[in-house]
C-alpha cells in the first residue's frame, strides 16, 4: 500500500493537482507493481507565510534571491 505525499505552496490550479496525482499514480503503480486501488497520493498544501528556506518565509517578496543566497 504506498503511499505519497507532495508538500508544496497552495495551488490554485484543481486540474494540475489532479494532473499530478494522476501522473504519480501510474509511476507508483508502473515500477511496484502496486494495484491502483491500493496507492494513496495526497497534497499538502501549506501557505507561503509558513514555508522558509534558508531561513526566508515564502512570503518574502524578495524569497526568490534571499533564500538563494543564504548561507553562500
Amino acid at each position: 500500500m504506498p503511499i505519497v505525499s507532495v508538500t508544496t505552496w497552495p495551488s490554485k490550479n484543481d486540474e494540475q493537482c489532479r494532473e499530478l496525482v494522476e501522473e504519480l499514480t501510474a509511476t507508483v503503480h508502473r515500477v511496484t507493481g502496486a494495484p491502483l486501488d491500493k496507492i494513496t497520493v495526497y497534497i499538502q498544501e501549506v501557505p507561503q507565510n509558513r514555508w522558509a528556506e534558508g531561513g526566508v518565509l515564502g512570503s518574502n517578496p524578495e524569497y526568490a534571491r534571499l533564500s538563494r543566497s543564504a548561507g553562500s
